[in-house]
């Protein structure tokens, strides 16, 4: 390793730590520009993990160097200076979790790398290097998984790495206190107290049933379920559901990711950390294997032609092990993404990972719930109810953060635990003006209209009243629609599409006269949603003028397509028209209705489908699609 074996405040588990991050930093070691987060094995040992990182960057401890490490949950500062630090700087920033990764930074990163626990040999290489010695696998295991803080007391200077070890073992025979004990027990709640998890939690206490007459042998494993994905955004808690299942269940849990498999190298080491996560799983019989990052693995049908015998292969390689799993009683397997509509299919046939969960947003009730779990009862169900509705938006894993600093708040204060300490720690949210709320209730109301008289099925329409200051994207309204699964996808159904995703400005338009830049600007915007529909159209479904096809949806490139192909845009702008035209039309011809339900979605802030419904049933006429 570069660097000294006697570097001041360094001991035995600052080297261990230093060793992990050189092999997760080391494509970027001579880049003088980086950004890499980094998910901890254990969080408990952060401050190790920071020193070594710091020696990382800094290794001369030159006051004049300006790169950077810090614990990612504990910068004061705004995202946009991160993204300034990265921009101008080496960066590394720990992490508690996958899930902690900021959603608004994780992009800006060059790498978000799972550690492990050092490996047996990379703890005898240490060793060796720094006491001259050799040990053998179980004291290298021992050293690698002992409490790294207990480790620092042991290894004072001169004290031979024997006597070290001999504490070590003493201390991990010795009874766990009382509090420590406690401490582990309240780590993992059952899944009977979390909320917010809706049909996910609904599933969790079936299948806890299920495996408890399983082992007592009323019941066949063929009678239970295998598998689950469950997706949603970042934060929502999909890893905690895990543990909590697991915990329901009395069954090991076994944690694995995408992430986590490749950190261990090539394509062979890929595969070989993939079959020791499932074996282990296997070992500990009853268990589950949770699996994170689902969506890393792609589709076959569309990966990257660069990657795409490594990611084939790859994904092979997990069916190949979930297959494996049929016949063998006893393992359940938990999937978790981000973007379901991005996994291979063959991975969520029948028999693999079938059942699929979407894990939203906590509403107020669950946020309120979710507060009491994590404040043990503490402060009032007023308290609780307020703290929610300051927190329209965020995840489970945003609250949970939110009770930790109030805490810490508290302890540093000397005084119990207050509202105060709690609203301190809210993000600052500002009310959206009374205007701009007509405004959105009329852009959601359009496309909840349009949606709803072709047919769609419509399950919410919903506007914001507040506003978070902390975060640079979020819904000021949004129109939810339920997806039909066996839709036949013709042209006529992405028209359909393309006039509903073009109802908000169409509204706009009919009642304000115009519409703003807010749903037709930047990527990801209602309009520009709509031409890569109708890209789509003509330039891969084969449903335009040619039947020529550049190949998936997916992977099509607009500006690149754009520089060869003259005509697309023109071809596009006929579609858009066409489907502008009409969202109108739908609108003209239910101005009443629509006018009707801003007013109630102004007022209320959340309409069901079904009053949408309602309200537009007396109107069944529909203008024709054209762009025949």
């Amino acid at each position: 390793m570069d660097i000294p074996r006697n570097r001041q405040g360094f001991a035995l588990p600052e080297y261990l730590a230093y060793a992990s991050i050189e092999r997760a930093i080391r494509p970027y070691a001579r880049s003088d520009r980086f950004a890499v987060a980094l998910v901890l094995p254990r969080w408990e040992d952060k401050a190790i993990y920071l020193r070594a990182a710091a020696a990382h960057l800094n290794p001369l401890d030159n006051f004049r160097v300006s790169d950077r490490a810090y614990i990612g949950d504990e910068k004061p500062e705004t995202y946009d200076s991160i993204l300034d630090d990265f921009a101008n700087r080496r960066t590394i920033v720990l992490f508690k979790d996958g899930e902690s990764v900021p959603q608004e930074v994780a992009i800006a990163f060059d790498s978000v790398t799972h550690l492990d626990v050092p490996s047996i040999r990379m703890v005898q290489g240490i060793v060796k290097w720094i006491y001259k010695l050799e040990i053998g696998s179980e004291d290298a295991e021992l050293l690698a998984r002992s409490d790294w803080r207990h480790l620092k007391l042991a290894v004072v200077r001169g004290r031979p790495i024997s006597r070290v070890l001999s504490s070590l073992r003493k201390l991990q025979a010795a009874p766990l206190s009382a509090s420590v004990k406690r401490t582990i027990i309240d780590e993992t709640i059952s899944l009977e107290r979390m909320e917010g998890y809706g049909e996910a939690k609904n599933w969790g206490l079936d299948l806890a049933r299920d495996v408890g007459d399983w082992s007592t042998g009323s019941l066949s494993w063929d009678d239970v379920d295998r598998g689950i994905l469950l997706s949603g955004p970042p934060g929502v808690g999909k890893t905690v559901f895990a543990r909590a299942l697991a915990r329901t269940c009395k069954m090991a849990l076994v944690v694995a990711s995408y992430a986590k498999w490749q950190a261990k190298g090539h394509l062979g080491d890929f595969l070989k950390a993939m079959q020791g996560s499932f074996g282990e799983a296997r070992k500990m019989t009853p268990s589950i294997l949770f699996i994170d990052e689902l969506d890393a693995f792609g589709d076959r049908n569309t990966v990257d032609s660069d990657n795409a015998s490594y990611d084939i292969k790859a994904i092979n390689g997990l069916l190949e092990q979930l297959d494996g799993l049929e016949g063998r009683e006893g393992v359940v397997v938990v999937g978790a993404c981000n973007n379901p509509g991005w996994i291979d299919p063959a991975i969520t046939r029948p028999g693999r990972l079938d059942r699929q969960v979407r894990i939203g947003l906590p509403d107020a009730d669950a946020r309120a719930a979710i507060f009491r779990m994590h404040l043990r009862e503490e402060l009032s169900a007023k308290d609780h109810r307020a703290f929610a509705a300051a927190t329209e938006g965020m995840t489970g894993a945003d609250i949970q953060q939110i009770v930790r600093y109030a805490r810490r708040n508290a302890r540093r204060g000397r005084h119990p635990l207050t509202p105060a300490d709690v609203f301190r720690h809210v993000p600052p949210a500002v009310p959206v003006p009374p205007d701009v709320i007509r405004i959105n209730a009329i852009h959601e109301i359009g496309h909840a209209i349009v949606g709803a008289a072709l047919g769609m099925s419509l399950s919410t329409v919903s506007i914001a009243s507040t506003l978070r200051l902390d975060q640079t994207r979020q819904h000021v309204g949004q129109a939810v629609f339920a997806r039909n699964v066996w839709a036949r996808r013709t042209k006529d159904h992405y028209l359909d599409i393309i006039a509903m995703t073009m109802g908000g400005i169409a509204a706009e338009h009919v009642f304000l006269g115009c519409w703003d830049d807010g749903a037709s600007g930047g990527a990801g915007s209602d309009l520009h949603e709509a031409t890569k529909i109708a890209i789509a159209l003509e330039r891969s479904y084969g449903m335009g003028k040619n039947l020529a096809s550049y190949g998936p949806a997916s992977s099509l490139d607009t500006n690149e397509i754009r520089q060869v192909d003259s005509s697309l845009m023109a071809e596009v702008e006929v579609i858009l028209r066409d489907q502008f035209d009409r969202a109108k039309a739908i609108l003209e011809d239910r101005r009443d209705a629509c006018l009707e339900l801003v007013d109630k979605l102004v007022r209320r802030q959340l309409l069901p489908g079904s009053e949408v419904m309602e309200a537009i049933c007396q109107i069944s006429s529909v203008p024709e699609k054209h762009n025949d």
